[in-house]
């Protein structure tokens, strides 16, 4: 027994066509792009800490990237997002202006915490307006760890908060833990 070709089988092959015209090409309007998701722009926190400072350490020796927020400037910031709290206590206004700041930049597991920082002079050169002569509070973003600086935030995230606080970032020697 002779097998015969199936000739609706047939037809259909000869309308195939192996034309480069018929392949859909990569840049086809019909095709899905492909994004490739570039990494945020981290934040430039050089120039670190003078090598003097680092050796010669006041306190723990611990240095965190932060904002000074002595003068309450959380609290005016809870204040400014939240005008109701103008005449609530100030630990509320510290606390609001807290969960602001870190719902400004995303910031789930609370990693921006408030800690003691000691102050040097190169930080009341940078900033003048810092009234504590020792020690004054400050808003933590990173240590001076490569891990914490290789998977540091964002320049965006920081200009955010630069923005909210009204100073800028400096590096800082850890006074105490809060």
């Amino acid at each position: 027994m002779m097998y015969e070709a199936n000739p609706q089988l047939a037809a259909d092959m000869q309308g195939l066509s192996l034309d480069e015209t018929d392949i859909p090409s990569e840049h086809d309007a019909k095709a899905p792009r492909k994004t490739a998701k570039t990494p945020p722009v981290r934040v430039n926190c050089k120039p670190l800490p003078p090598k003097e400072e680092y050796d010669t350490p006041r306190s723990t020796g611990i240095y965190y990237y932060g904002f000074y927020v002595g003068n309450g400037s959380i609290e005016k910031y809870g204040v400014k997002v939240n005008p109701e709290l103008a005449n609530a206590d100030i630990s509320l206004q510290y606390q609001y202006g807290l969960d602001y700041l870190r719902a400004l930049v995303g910031d789930r597991d609370e990693s921006l915490r408030v800690h003691l920082a000691v102050i040097r002079r190169r930080h009341k050169k940078a900033m003048p307006f810092i009234t504590q002569r020792k020690q004054a509070p400050f808003l933590a973003l990173f240590p001076l760890e490569w891990e914490a600086y290789v998977n540091r935030m964002s320049a965006r995230k920081v200009e955010k908060l630069a923005e909210a606080l009204g100073c800028r970032p400096e590096w800082f020697e850890i006074a105490m833990f809060i």
